[in-house]
């Protein structure tokens, strides 16, 4: 069984492993079937206590960030330099560094509502970062369809130009709805594209600290390449199609005008549908490749 295989297994059952533990350990096992663990982490025993030691400016009162639709929120971990180096040291820190930017923490949060459209999911993740200096990346449990699903949500960040020792957040990038009992072939392939052991750094450099870690993935979320993909994926999917499919022959006689022609307009008819059905999307990203895992 190739390897590649056995990973999304390991995915496939660290999913359904968030129908019988808490939200804390199973968002910490599926991490670590991906590879990224750390011993550094912070328990916290309710939101309260979150935002007295983090948020002391109360951004996270904002509207967007949904505050009051929260049920329970936890620190997971920070990866830095030494997590990725793989370096062991007999005195191990444990301790968060809430002011190094060079590091990525990862947060769970559990909703207490459901069918959160895109919009709503970016807000949360956008103001949590708000909140820190440093890149987080947020998993967010809820509910679609009243049926328990996962997203998971980053947020592009580059430095100020004038001020170095500031991050300006960009597009938050959302794997949304993935489901916990029967989760789609593409989102199993998008996990698996994120894990560790299969990342690929633009120059082909070892992901050995948070610079190589960075950048890898800003590859994987870059919106054109993601956009380039979807495309590929759609035009491969018409022409695959296109000798199968058979229209009724009443207004266009001609068989390969017919076929090209009604394929084109179910495809686009598909995708408006989809529109409609996340009309409530902020501007920011009206549409995202990682959907195809979720169109009709």
């Amino acid at each position: 069984m190739p390897p590649t295989t056995n990973k999304r297994a390991a995915i496939k059952s660290s999913l359904a492993d968030f129908q019988t533990l808490p939200l804390n350990p199973a968002s910490r096992n599926l991490f670590a079937v991906l590879g990224y663990q750390s011993e550094r982490t912070v328990p916290l025993d309710s939101i309260a206590e979150f935002c007295e030691q983090f948020d002391p400016e109360n951004r996270l009162n904002h509207p967007t960030a949904l505050k009051d639709q929260w049920q329970s929120l936890h620190l997971l971990f920070q990866i830095t330099d030494q997590e990725l180096s793989g370096e062991n040291s007999l005195f191990k820190d444990t301790s968060v560094q809430q002011r190094l930017m060079q590091s990525y923490v990862f947060f769970a949060l559990e909703m207490k509502g459901g069918d959160y459209a895109r919009g709503k999911l970016t807000g949360i993740v956008r103001q949590i970062n708000r909140v820190f200096p440093m890149p987080v990346m947020v998993l967010i449990k809820h509910q679609t369809d009243k049926r328990p699903v996962l997203s998971i949500g980053v947020i592009n960040r580059r430095q100020n130009k004038k001020d170095a020792d500031k991050d300006v957040l960009g597009k938050v990038t959302i794997i949304r709805d993935i489901s916990l009992t029967e989760p789609h072939r593409g989102h199993l392939d998008i996990l698996d594209s994120f894990a560790l052991a299969n990342l690929v750094h633009p120059k082909k450099e070892p992901i050995h600290n948070f610079d190589t870690l960075h950048a890898t993935w800003e590859q994987i979320f870059n919106i054109e390449l993601l956009n380039e993909r979807f495309y590929k994926e759609l035009s491969n999917w018409y022409f695959w199609a296109l000798p199968q499919v058979e229209f009724p022959a009443d207004l266009e006689p001609d068989d390969e005008k017919r076929r090209a022609t009604g394929l084109i307009r179910l495809l686009t008819r598909l995708i408006f549908c989809w529109f409609l059905k996340e009309k409530s999307l902020i501007p920011e990203k009206l549409f995202h490749p990682t959907d195809l895992a979720t169109l009709p």
